[in-house]
């Protein structure tokens, strides 16, 4: 089921199974701080000239991150100014399990147009690492759904990143997660709700009375559900967009749809080695 690393050379490499598990059994409704390294696949996405934390990413493959496009409207064409930072907690200070790497290729979706097009549909971007990553403890990769997986309505998944609740324009120094019900399209399409922005390849989540909800920071980074207790972690979204100053009620955080986007990651892959190949035929 779904995505199993398939371009690896190591079929014994698996997905979803942190080493160290997270805290998912905590009855908090706000963000609360992420056990470190519990999500082994969170990427923090960082420009020159300061490499600070922009957005964040997910690691699906040994190299390849899975992001939203809208976090490269600016140097998409300037692959040496961006580094994907891995093995993250702490964004303070330099941590031993931290990996940092450079970019080879940012592929956006053809479809995606914002800001000339005023929405936010085909948020969704893969980049290629300048190296391998070698899974640690800290490091390993998220699993995909399976094509076009739906989520039921309340389903809980969770949301990380380094957004800060208060919805300034600030990063937390340190892993929060959240989790948050899925939002049926039919409820999120509403007039009240947001109506002509969501799509059917987007999924919403969140309160309708907002408790909690996902902040600046955090755009680009993955929602992450599973099957039942015990399956491996899945990312069903990419954080894509939400109420301004993040918390409103009827204005859930809207996240791409990974299951709407399996064809198009898979051929970006397939295509990107495809032209490593024949450009080096000594592979």
């Amino acid at each position: 089921k779904g995505f199993r690393a398939y371009w690896t050379t190591n079929p014994s490499l698996t997905c979803g199974k942190p080493a160290i598990p997270p805290a998912v059994v905590s009855r908090i409704v706000n963000g609360e701080p992420a056990t470190p390294h519990s999500w082994p696949w969170q990427v923090s996405i960082q420009p020159e000239p300061t490499f600070s934390h922009t957005c964040g990413g997910t690691l699906i493959h040994k190299n390849w991150v899975l992001t939203a496009a809208h976090c490269f409207i600016r140097y998409a064409d300037e692959l040496e100014r961006w580094r994907m930072c891995l093995g993250k907690h702490n964004l303070t200070y330099t941590e031993p399990s931290e990996r940092c790497f450079g970019i080879s290729g940012i592929y956006r979706h053809e479809g995606f147009k914002y800001p000339t097009v005023p929405s936010v549909e085909f948020d969704i971007a893969l980049v290629r690492l300048d190296g391998e990553v070698t899974p640690t403890d800290e490091i390993s990769f998220a699993c995909l759904p399976s094509e076009e997986e739906a989520l039921p309505e309340g389903k809980k998944c969770y949301a990380t990143g380094w957004g800060d609740e208060t919805g300034a324009v600030f990063v937390l120094s340190s892993l929060n997660q959240v989790a948050l019900p899925v939002v049926p399209y039919d409820t999120c399409n509403r007039m009240d709700y947001w109506w002509f922005q969501v799509k059917t390849s987007m999924i919403c989540c969140g309160y309708t009375l907002a408790k909690d909800s996902i902040c600046w920071g955090d755009s680009g980074g993955p929602l992450v559900c599973q099957d039942k207790i015990g399956d491996p972690w899945e990312v069903h979204g990419i954080t894509s967009f939400g109420p301004i100053g993040c918390i409103m009620n009827k204005k859930p955080s809207v996240f791409t749809r990974s299951s709407a986007y399996i064809p198009w990651i898979t051929n970006v892959i397939r295509r990107d080695l495809y032209n490593e190949h024949s450009m080096n035929p000594a592979l």
